[in-house]
């Protein structure tokens, strides 16, 4: 026996050892170390280690050692803390100003690299699971609208069955995981690398997986998310990409110097739209959530680049609140959905002032007209919308559209924790489910 040594090893599901003060300490994620020390070894798969109270030796399987790479993670103690927050889930909503504004000091350089990448790319393909596909997803429509980069998204898991041998030296993966752990996402980018593709990634965890498996990478700088459901990381996701859209804009031509500078400048005051939409939302809601909490079925719906904020809602709401919910494209409406419509159907619209407005006002005539309460998200002054729905948080104007999903999805994340707590659940630790899902 030797009671001072402890020996794991990791295979797939991640494993990091915290360096301590006279001490040694294991996890599945970093967050869980911070309060015993901020100097990590990140083990690679099929690594082995053995830990004494002074010591840490990494070995491979076949018996070969290496020099353990020791991290040093700039995330303060208290951020791993609930810091006078009845829940981590508000206290990291409330964060995200903060988040956001420590993503936008991303260094340029590598977000030139990754531009000048995908702005070669003859196919570029944007991958992640769960809330990172969302952002995924809206990511399309910011490189289309930014950058004139056609792209397109795949959920992870699905990935290899969607593109069978189609992918090749031509193509660029990007992939996002807040953890960058997500096996089915690691397991994508195997899948492509091992076809040539090249692989840049998005991540919140420096030493992860994905910066080890990405050409290039880039991290969040949202600090740690304890809650299992994604708010600031998936903010910071957003913000990266409108980077990596505007950078990728002005070396393909599609923006001017002028134009980039003038974007830059309306992305450096998002932070501060944030923080008053948190403030309005959280004072909105109260009443909002009471009523709508006797519903066991919602629609979210959206149109252009308001769809990933509708399906990043209703995740939202079903994974913390328990309650069913659907997120779709509101002109798909009319070929399906609209059967299940009645006045115990509730609606919640995002609908902000871009070139889909008169459509969505069209969809949400035809909700109201079968029963359905409508909640909407909407631009300030937009006295139509308002008129036509029963509950409205309203959003600050002159937001580009390419950044509206920044700032909208915020209400819908207070709506699914308010409604979270109103029922009885907590948000912070969600049935079934886990922070960085690291099995296929």
């Amino acid at each position: 026996m030797e009671p001072d040594k402890i020996v794991c090893a990791r295979k797939e599901s991640p494993l990091v050892i915290g360096i301590g003060e006279n001490a040694m300490f294991c996890a599945s994620d970093i967050p869980a170390l911070l309060p015993f020390t901020n100097k990590v070894v990140v083990l690679h798969d099929g690594e082995i280690a053995v830990i004494t109270r002074n010591d840490l030796r990494v070995k491979s399987v076949e018996g070969y050692e290496r020099a353990p790479e020791f991290l040093v993670i700039n995330w303060p103690p208290e951020l791993a803390e609930k810091g006078g927050y009845p829940h981590f889930m508000l206290k990291e909503i409330v964060e995200q100003p903060l988040a956001m504004r420590n993503t936008l000091r991303i260094s340029e350089t590598y977000l030139k690299l990754m531009a000048s990448i995908i702005d070669n790319a003859d196919h570029l393909i944007l991958t992640g699971s769960g809330t990172s596909y969302h952002a995924c997803l809206a990511g399309t429509y910011m490189l289309s609208y930014l950058a004139k980069k056609p792209s397109r998204a795949l959920i992870s898991s699905e990935l290899p069955d969607t593109l069978g041998d189609s992918i090749g030296e031509g193509s660029i993966v990007l992939a996002i995981s807040q953890s960058g752990e997500t096996a089915d996402t690691l397991s994508a980018i195997r899948y492509v690398k091992e076809r040539g593709s090249k692989v840049l990634g998005i991540t919140n965890v420096i030493g992860s997986s994905i910066t080890r498996l990405s050409e290039v990478y880039v991290c969040t700088q949202a600090g740690p998310e304890i809650g299992v459901a994604a708010t600031k990381t998936f903010t910071t996701q957003l913000i990266t990409l409108a980077l990596l859209s505007c950078h990728t804009g002005l070396i393909n031509g599609s923006l001017t110097r002028s134009e980039f500078n003038h974007l830059m400048g309306l992305l450096e005051e998002i932070p501060r739209h944030a923080e008053q939409v948190i403030e309005v939302s959280q004072k909105s809601l109260a009443g909002i959530v009471k009523r709508y909490s006797k519903y066991s079925n919602f629609y979210f719906l959206g149109r252009g680049v308001s769809v990933p904020t509708a399906l990043e809602g209703a995740l939202k709401l079903k994974e913390i609140s328990y309650v069913h919910a659907e997120g779709y494209p509101a002109g798909e409406s009319k070929h399906g959905p609209i059967a299940l419509i009645d006045d115990s159907f509730p609606c919640v619209f995002i609908a902000p002032p871009d070139r889909t407005r008169s459509k969505i006002i069209g969809n949400v005539m035809e909700m109201k007209a079968r029963g359905s309460k409508i909640f909407s998200v909407i631009g300030d002054g937009d006295e139509e919308l308002k008129s036509l729905s029963d509950d409205v948080i309203t959003m600050p104007n002159g937001i580009p559209e390419a950044f509206t999903p920044i700032l909208y999805v915020i209400p819908l994340q207070l709506f699914a924790y308010q409604l979270s707590v109103e029922l009885g659940r907590d948000p912070d630790k969600p049935r079934n489910l886990a922070k960085s899902v690291t099995v296929m």
